[in-house]
């Protein structure tokens, strides 16, 4: 404990166990330790002891911390007491920020380092007592001062001063003290307010006119901040304001002043005292939250896009086929129009999930030796379609040599079918494409060139993030999300490579380029496992249990037509009778079903009986944690829907046992 009185510390948490946790660690500094649960009882007790320094758990319920600090900061009787926030879970720059500006002086992350908490609440607890005895000196010299001298008043109104000093500095954060005598026009201040605008430190200790500092703020803010000193001069008490200035490494950067008006005995402005404070980096993350709101907004309206065309055109063949019309082209067309769209909704999902699993950092690479001149050709035979749809020319060059690198090679196409459809997206109808493999020192470099839109130089730098606009009209879309360019860049740098984009501007095309570890020596490509002669497909016993009733009963049909028995169910209790009468060689099981979920009626299933039946999960969770619980559950295999129906006949084909009646 410091020299003097003890001081009241409050500490509020609504867990008793952290309470006694931090009066564990706070014992030791001798101070009077009070305990609040809540935030009301913490109210209470502020207005019943003056308290020197808050430790408040911003999570609570009912009032949070945030919110405690704004209601302990409107009562003048609290405007400079220390408040302390600890938080495990709002930890971010965002978090802290948002702390400071509700009023607090700390912020203290958990786990908490029981030295460090110590040491700060020390500090505060005895600037709390300096600033007691300051104003009991105050006191003192006020009852007195009517027999002192001029010497002992200019004494008092320093100490005042300082003390004034020191509350705008508590209260602001200031890095910069400053002081304006209005009638000389002198503004004076401390080495840092000399660094914040470029002046010499020596002639701003000594004091210069405000416009000679007003010359380093940004021409758009100076009459602003002209406006409002004026308004605080001719009736206002305080002054705060944000403005940006050029300090003194030439760098523009953002201040917060905050200033408080002295008058004397006729009410006219004789000084401005205040603080000042870097808030450049608050205000670069501000603008970051704001831009990637904005994008974000962008990519739920391309969503929603994505998703309604599609929807819209299997809408309208169901009402063409309601019509029962008996043209057999026009059965085909429909039936063509929704296996297209049905694949471009599950592309887009795959999409999203590709990019949900690589930024939690689930998605596992299969790597093995890999030739780059085969995954150009593979992609490229992805992308036909949509080229030849646009009539695009395309170039493959390829070296001498084939270039080999270590990596998954589904992954590797699917960088490169990105790449080409970007390239063939957004260039008009006609246009060049060049893919080029080529070995480049130790890396393996892909190319993919286009004479289309191209990109403003602004947008370079960003072109790899999600929700990043081009600036393209939007004319001739092909659709998607706009997801393509953050994948490629992900998965190269899961392969520890680099992208890289080049273009002149917009309408001057643009060039793609990724990098990747190349292997020196050359490696044949492994032999690949002939294709078995297909054989006919055992009929089999199968029970399809799906609480949605349209997925049940149409993949029932499928699979009838195929030659299998097959029952359906619609929860978990219907299928376990079912399972007892038909004894399925296969069940097809979805995982979110009402009641008793799919992986307990899969456990309940072996339990009954099943054991060397196939059980397969049918489901729409596919994350790898989905997998390992379908797994542990009993569960033989698991399909993501929507499935390919040419998938599951060659899955059901591997069951143990085939049906011998009722087929």
């Amino acid at each position: 404990m410091g020299e003097g009185p003890k001081v009241n510390v409050l500490l509020v948490d609504d867990q008793p166990a952290k309470l006694l946790s931090y009066e564990a660690v706070l014992a030791d500094l001798g101070e009077t330790l009070i305990k609040a649960g809540s935030a009301r009882e913490a109210l209470d007790l502020l207005l019943k002891h003056d308290i020197a320094v808050i430790l408040v758990d911003v999570c609570m319920p009912e009032f949070d911390g945030f919110d405690l600090v704004d209601m302990i900061r409107q009562h003048p009787r609290f405007d400079a007491t220390a408040i302390i926030l600890v938080s495990a879970v709002f930890m971010s720059d965002v978090d802290r920020i948002r702390g400071y500006e509700r009023g607090a002086m700390d912020y203290v992350s958990v786990p908490i380092v029981p030295e460090l908490l110590r040491a700060k609440v020390a500090t505060f607890a005895e600037l709390y007592r300096k600033t007691r005895q300051l104003e009991l000196l105050n006191e003192q010299l006020e009852r007195r001062v009517v027999e002192r001298t001029a010497a002992l008043e200019a004494s008092t109104e320093a100490v005042r001063a300082g003390e004034e000093k020191l509350s705008l500095a508590l209260s602001a954060g200031a890095v910069a003290t400053w002081v304006w005598e209005i009638a000389e026009d002198r503004v004076s201040g401390d080495e840092r307010l000399a660094t914040f605008f470029g002046a010499d430190p020596q002639e701003v200790a000594r004091g210069l006119p405000l416009e000679a500092l007003l010359g380093s703020v940004h021409e758009e803010d100076r009459p602003v901040m002209l406006a409002r000193l004026q308004a605080m001069i001719d009736g206002g008490d305080e002054y705060v304001m944000e403005f940006r200035a050029l300090s003194a490494d030439r760098t523009l950067r953002w201040l917060r002043a905050r200033g408080r008006v002295e008058r004397d005995g006729k009410g006219n402005a004789r000084v401005v005292r205040g603080a000042l404070t870097d808030i450049t980096e608050a205000m670069r993350l501000e603008q970051a939250l704001r831009d990637a709101d904005r994008r974000k907004d962008h990519f739920l309206a391309v969503l929603s896009h994505e998703l309604r065309n599609p929807l819209a055109s299997i809408r309208n063949v169901v009402e063409i086929m309601r019509a029962k019309t008996e043209d057999g082209s026009v059965v085909a067309w429909g039936r063509d129009v929704i296996e297209r769209q049905v694949g471009q909704l599950v592309r887009l999902v795959d999409d999203l999930l590709d990019v949900s699993r690589i930024t939690a950092g689930k998605l596992k690479l299969r790597s093995e030796p890999v030739d780059l001149g085969a995954v150009a050709a593979s992609a490229l035979e992805t992308s036909r379609p949509l080229i030849d749809r646009r009539r695009h020319a395309v170039t493959l060059r390829l070296g001498d040599r084939p270039v080999w690198v270590l990596g998954d090679p589904v992954r590797l196409t699917q960088i490169v079918t990105n790449l080409l459809n970007n390239a063939a997206k957004f260039q008009e109808p006609g246009g060049e494409i060049t893919l080029a493999v080529e070995r480049e020192g130790g890396q393996a470099r892909i190319s993919v060139k286009d004479r289309g839109q191209g990109i403003p130089p602004e947008l370079l730098p960003s072109v790899f993030e999600m929700f990043t606009e081009t600036g393209g009209t939007g004319e001739d879309s092909e659709g998607g999300l706009g997801l393509g360019l953050s994948l490629v860049r992900r998965l190269v740098e899961l392969h520890a490579g680099s992208t890289e984009v080049r273009s002149e501007g917009r309408g001057l095309g643009s060039e793609f380029i990724v990098r990747l570890p190349c292997l020196l020596d050359d490696h044949p490509p492994a032999p690949k496992d002939q294709p078995r002669a297909p054989g006919k497909v055992a009929p089999q016993r199968i029970l399809v249990v799906d609480d949605n009733h349209d997925a049940a009963e149409s993949l029932g049909i499928l699979l009838r037509r195929a030659g299998h028995q097959v029952v359906l169910a619609n929860e978990g209790e219907s299928a376990l009778r079912a399972a007892t009468k038909l004894r399925p060689s296969v069940v097809l099981l979805d995982l979110g079903l009402p009641g008793m979920n799919g992986l307990e009626l899969c456990r309940r299933l072996r339990q009954q009986g099943l054991q060397d039946a196939l059980m397969v999960a049918v489901t729409g969770y596919g994350q790898e944690s989905d997998r390992t619980r379908t797994r542990e559950a009993g569960f033989d295999s698991h399909l993501v829907k929507p499935v390919a129906f040419d998938q599951l006949v060659e899955l059901v084909a591997s069951a143990p046992h085939a049906a011998t009646e009722g087929v």
